[in-house]
């Protein structure tokens, strides 16, 4: 079930095997502005979800990665809000660059149990395995 969908990213829920998948698209945030609306509607959309009961798959093989301190001040509080509470969580990434990051935002957000993985497959396997 589509939770959210826009041109920058969408949101689906997978009641069967207990998985919110986000996906990012490849179209980069134009402003700080427009990537806060995104997560802000993300939120909402998501809102009755009771994440215990989920695995959340982060899949950003095609966004743009952006690291420049004044967005990563402003997206972080946006991070915890949707991303924390998740029985399990997984972020599929495209390069080693892309896990470096996604690594290093974990450790800053105190978040090591999110698992990094390149196959699409084996991030499902972890996130429907109990």
């Amino acid at each position: 079930m589509i939770l959210h969908e826009s041109e920058l990213a969408r949101l689906e829920l997978d009641e069967r095997r207990r998985i919110v998948r986000y996906t990012r698209s490849s179209k980069p945030f134009a402003t700080i502005d427009e990537a806060s609306a995104t997560f802000r509607a993300i939120g909402v959309a998501s809102a009755h979800i009771d994440r215990s009961r989920y695995g959340l798959l982060s899949d950003v093989r095609e966004a743009h990665g952006r690291n420049d301190p004044a967005f990563e001040k402003a997206i972080s509080q946006h991070r915890n809000d949707l991303f924390a509470g998740f029985a399990k969580r997984a972020t599929l990434v495209r390069t080693v660059a892309g896990a470096l990051q996604v690594q290093r935002i974990n450790r800053e957000m105190q978040s090591p149990d999110v698992h990094v993985f390149h196959d699409e497959a084996e991030a499902l396997a972890y996130l429907t395995s109990r």
